[in-house]
């Protein structure tokens, strides 16, 4: 596999200092040992060597979770489990609260008082928004860089937005396509986009895989109409996990994680682009990203979908809430919002 130096962090140029050695793809799918720098002025961790662009699409093996069938009713539980009966209870609170309230009775859903009682939390309330990506309520043009097989652009079409996509993988597009949605089958860096045109961009972990996010989020903020949205939704390189386990963090995913940028390497795109946004950092995918890596430290993969153990649970579901409470920039993704 062909390889290049990146002399300086992607995302402010700053100085790295090597913090990751030998670390491995937790799949297995591509053979190799990956060097991560850690950026001395914002933080952020960048592959160093990395794979050159002519390369990057033999770094998705077939099995890539973008391939996975979608989700037919997204509004549905999706389990008969305690928690996920509970977290179904508190989303379906906080989208109510954001706007969705007749989308969803139509649906013969409505909120609860379980659900609104969950959502006093600050740090559960946030993490609920998630669902619909911090967007409020809005017949609106939405765009989903990297969206996959789909599943987000499908929920947000249900709730009236009109939804388009980007998705360079081939059969994953497909798959979009087969379920009436809208998608341009290319990378975002090839993509012409007009400006002014979206009221909402997102990107859900996938600023991670870009070789120049700086120069992305710049492209994707042009093609915003004045007052709309951009969401990109990441792998936190400074979360709790990330420092824990380093090269067994289930976030890295080398060699397809190019650039994690840190809630200071957001904060400095943001300086560096003149635009306003927020920037915080979410827990609910802790009690699995904590399973997994403990998996890739003990056995060096993942082998399989581990089952959650006590301590896994007690971790992501009650820690987790309380932990990004005290400590707001200790969560395992990192959120930047943007606003045009």
């Amino acid at each position: 596999m062909l390889l290049e130096q990146v002399p300086n962090c992607p995302i402010c140029n700053g100085n790295g200092q090597t913090e990751i050695k030998d670390a491995t793809d937790p799949f297995l799918a591509i053979e190799g040992k990956w060097g991560y720098k850690r950026c001395l002025d914002c933080h952020s961790l960048y592959m160093d060597p990395r794979p050159v662009p002519l390369e990057i699409p033999n770094l998705y093996p077939k099995t890539y979770y973008t391939h996975d069938s979608m989700e037919l009713d997204p509004f549905k539980s999706q389990s008969m489990t305690f928690f996920s009966q509970l977290w179904h209870k508190i989303w379906i609170a906080s989208l109510c609260s954001m706007g969705y309230k007749s989308q969803l009775e139509g649906k013969k859903l409505k909120s609860s008082v379980v659900g609104n009682f969950f959502c006093l939390h600050p740090t559960v309330n946030l993490e609920a928004k998630r669902q619909c990506r911090f967007l409020e309520a809005k017949r609106g043009k939405i765009l989903d860089v990297g969206c996959g097989n789909g599943q987000f652009l499908y929920f947000m079409k249900e709730l009236q937005w009109e939804v388009e996509g980007i998705e360079p993988d081939p059969l994953a597009a497909r798959k979009v396509i087969e379920n009436g949605i809208k998608v341009i089958q290319s990378t975002i860096e090839e993509v012409d986009l007009s400006k002014d045109t979206y009221d909402a961009i997102t990107l859900s972990h996938v600023i991670e895989h870009l070789r120049d996010p700086v120069s992305i989020i710049k492209k994707l903020v042009s093609a915003l109409k004045p007052g709309g949205k951009l969401i990109s939704i990441s792998p936190n390189p400074t979360g709790t996990l990330a420092k824990r386990f380093l090269k067994s963090w289930r976030g890295l995913e080398p060699p397809r994680h190019l650039v994690l940028v840190s809630p200071q390497g957001f904060w400095h795109i943001q300086q560096e682009l003149e635009i306003k946004g927020e920037v915080f950092t979410l827990w609910r995918s802790e009690a699995i990203m904590f399973a997994q890596s403990k998996m890739i430290k003990t056995q060096s993969r993942i082998t399989s979908i581990p089952s959650l153990s006590f301590s896994d649970i007690l971790y992501g579901y009650f820690w987790g809430p309380w932990k990004t409470f005290f400590f707001p920039f200790s969560g395992e993704e990192v959120v930047f919002i943007a606003k045009k």
